[in-house]
């Protein structure tokens, strides 16, 4: 097949939506398709806020100039007017088009105005003129006028059908993956079940330092479970802070026992999550977040929050354990729980080592090849690579 990604970003393998495209491009091109991945770098002489809300038009011109495109998968908000087109006038119907989810914004506006009711978020007046407006309109017209809308979790499926009135058989949810590297750490450790024997003490939290990743809920948990566990550690990966700020957001006696890594590199997480066992992820709201999933793959256990996008991999008391979110007594009984019983924690813990490599791109791009295939015209043979 010939196949388009459009992505509303710079690109960069370290970054989030851009990485996927990045990722799931390769893996597509290593089973035979040509991808082209058509991004904000393709666009030239306009910065900010205007090329993104220019960037649909660019790619309406990129699909005109392009017929040979079998499957159009852009991101939300990109394809607007490409799908507007093939609704009202039938253009391009041969082609599939495909709006894909990195964090569905229908979904994320929700969220966010309950957090803006309840004072953990600030909303400005320019966020009903583009977020709050425009660009959340774009966003739905994409998923709505196109063939397949492709969402991260079983929240997002549920949003489109009940709230937005899509048709049950245009919503599809389907997952990221993770990179060999996790994939091949959790084959490895699988292998020998020695590897599985440890005492857990030590743990990590992934993300950045604010209300979204539920660091308040960790601040309040932590020092209630330090007081009972002396030799527990924690350590912060991708704060997105200096660390004297995140150490601030503690009480001080705890300090030596927190460590605060600011920023990273993805290859190196494997390297920094050695010796840790559990891995507290307290999140408001995630679309499908990968993180969680390759900290599974180096032998960590979940310990998450009950929303959408954790639910899509993590199963309480089999791979992870969940809990409400914003609780924190809830999530200091899971990590009490989890510290006090080895014998369940390594049990979980290889559960979720094989839960991660379901996740390997090779697997998940095979889902995407059969889900173009299942929905491409009949009659149509797709333009071979």
């Amino acid at each position: 097949m010939n196949i388009l990604f459009t992505i509303h970003h710079t690109l960069s393998r370290n970054a989030g939506a851009p990485g996927v495209t990045l990722k799931l491009a390769q893996a597509l091109r290593e089973r035979g398709h040509e991808v082209v991945i058509y991004s904000h770098d393709n666009v030239k002489g306009i910065g900010g806020r205007a090329r993104t809300m220019l960037f649909p038009w660019f790619v309406l011109f990129h699909v005109i100039a392009h017929p040979q495109y079998d499957v159009l998968d852009m991101s939300a908000g990109d394809g607007w007017l490409v799908n507007l087109l093939r609704r009202a006038f039938g253009w391009r119907r041969r082609q599939l088009s495909v709006t894909r989810s990195h964090g569905m914004e229908p979904v994320v506006h929700e969220v966010f105005l309950e957090g803006w009711r309840t004072g953990n978020v600030e909303k400005t007046w320019k966020y009903h003129i583009y977020h709050g407006g425009l660009r959340l309109w774009e966003c739905t017209k994409s998923f709505k006028w196109a063939d397949v809308a492709m969402l991260l979790n079983d929240t997002e499926c549920e949003f489109a059908v009940t709230r937005l009135g899509f048709r049950e058989q245009q919503v599809v949810q389907i997952g990221n993956g993770i990179d060999e590297t996790f994939t091949s750490i959790a084959q490895e450790a699988l292998k020998d079940d020695a590897a599985e024997t440890d005492t857990p003490l030590h743990l990590a939290f992934i993300g950045r330092a604010n209300y979204w990743k539920g660091i308040e809920t960790l601040t309040q948990t932590i020092p209630m479970l330090f007081a009972r566990h002396p030799h527990v550690t924690l350590s912060l990966f991708g704060t997105g802070e200096p660390a004297e700020r995140t150490l601030a957001r503690f009480p001080e006696r705890l300090h030596a026992r927190i460590k605060a890594v600011p920023t990273y590199q993805n290859e190196r997480l494997p390297e920094m999550l050695a010796g840790c066992h559990i891995l507290a992820f307290p999140s408001i709201y995630e679309g499908f977040p990968l993180s969680p999933l390759e900290a599974m793959a180096c032998g960590l256990v979940p310990v998450v929050t009950d929303i959408g996008g954790l639910r899509a991999f993590v199963r309480d008391g089999d791979n992870g354990v969940i809990v409400p979110p914003g609780d924190a007594a809830a999530l200091d009984a899971a990590l009490q729980a989890l510290l006090d019983d080895p014998v369940r924690w390594t049990a979980l813990r290889r559960r979720a080592r094989e839960t991660a490599l379901e996740y390997s791109w090779a697997r998940i791009a095979d889902h995407f090849e059969r889900l173009y295939v299942s929905r491409l015209h009949r009659g149509f043979t797709p333009v071979a690579a």
